[in-house]
């Protein structure tokens, strides 16, 4: 039928120029802030490239939502101002034969936004969360890079190298500030390198440089030139980081299905499903007047999808909290959507002065049965 193929084709084009876009701002915003945390050592800068793509990948389900809701919203606008929509209200068609076209696009997206949101997304999250864990546990002198300042995984050393060789692994013009117990500790080297001694130790051994300490009080203060100088170096893993159940796998959160696994499960699920629904809402919000210029349905529609999400959101904490069933939460908010998208959708069917016609039909049907009845009282 023409009528679904050339709203499928519009769909299609329009759903990948609003992916690629929304897709983009993602990338770029992950991209500035795994940037930014490099630049401050909160990550490894040989694994950038793929923490910017795990952290893509984490919002990849909400842009398929977006995707859907803004793809029909923009095709059925467009259909109403160029009164294409016009042409087929003439020929016997109405808002409801819209539904089976949107549901052939929305549903394969909504399909792999469930798949992204159950699979993906948890795995893209462990795996970053894994990646700056694994940086976290680091040595000292394995996080340093030149021309940057490092801190230690204490907290309480910064290093700074100027140059760092890559062949012979040493690094030249170090300086280290290490606090300890209230007294400070100033060290700066010509050249350093990571030794280990035969306890499995790992020292940093520096050469040619100046040792300057500061007590706790301040009052005393001396100053050492050295020919070799051993620093220690923390290689202790540290506390395991803690079990998200984020990170976890659905088979697992099927199995413990705890309260608070409920609510992690209900989220992945409930995220794909707004999908559907907000692309069948989409249709009767998307009606503009022709002679009436650009429609405010078109900020309605950011509002109740703003709305829409927030009850989502609050329906799992609702759950993970055991106040609310985790069935009728699943059910409740998109019911009552598409309840919003019926009765719109049948205003949007009704004529304009639909109410008026009738009454004035039924006025004149009373003053035709007054003027019968007045002729057969003279009569």
């Amino acid at each position: 039928m023409l009528f679904r193929s050339s709203f499928k084709k519009d769909f299609a084009q329009t759903a990948g120029a609003t992916f690629v876009a929304l897709f983009t701002i993602i990338v770029t915003t992950v991209l500035v802030r795994t940037l930014g945390q490099a630049a401050g050592g909160k990550v490894d800068n040989a694994e950038v490239f793929t923490l910017i793509l795990l952290g893509g990948l984490q919002y990849l389900p909400a842009a398929l939502v977006i995707t859907v809701f803004i793809s029909v919203m923009g095709v059925v606008s467009r259909a109403f101002k160029e009164q294409e929509m016009t042409a087929w209200f003439a020929s016997g068609l109405s808002l409801l034969a819209l539904v089976r076209p949107v549901l052939r696009f929305a549903v394969p997206l909504t399909v792999l936004a469930l798949v992204c949101s159950v699979w993906l997304t948890p795995w893209a999250k462990a795996e970053l969360s894994a990646a700056k864990d694994r940086f976290a546990k680091r040595s000292d002198v394995s996080k340093v890079s030149a021309g940057q300042f490092r801190e230690s995984g204490e907290g309480n050393r910064v290093f700074f190298v100027e140059r760092q060789s890559e062949a012979t692994k040493q690094v030249e013009n170090v300086f280290v500030v290490d606090s300890r117990e209230g007294s400070r500790t100033i060290v700066s080297a010509a050249r350093g390198s990571v030794e280990v001694n035969a306890d499995g130790q790992p020292y940093l051994v520096l050469s040619e440089g100046r040792r300057a300490m500061l007590d706790g009080t301040g009052e005393r203060f001396t100053t050492t030139e050295f020919d070799t100088y051993g620093l220690a170096i923390d290689s202790t893993l540290g506390s395991a980081p803690s079990f998200q159940l984020q990170h976890r796998r659905i088979d697992l959160l099927l199995a413990d299905f705890s309260p608070e696994a409920q609510g992690e499960v209900l989220g992945r699920v409930s995220l794909p499903l707004s999908a559907l629904v907000l692309g069948l809402l989409a249709i009767p919000l998307a009606f503009v007047n022709p002679r009436g210029g650009n429609s405010l349905n078109q900020l309605f529609a950011l509002l109740i999808y703003l709305t829409y999400s927030n009850i989502v959101s609050i329906t799992q904490s609702m759950v993970a909290q055991q106040s609310l069933n985790f069935w009728v939460a699943l059910v409740l908010p998109h019911a009552a959507v598409l309840v919003l998208f019926y009765v719109l959708v049948l205003q949007r069917n009704r004529p304009a002065g639909a109410g008026l016609l009738f009454f004035k039909r039924r006025r004149r049907g009373l003053d035709l049965a007054d003027v019968v009845a007045s002729q057969e009282i003279k009569s």
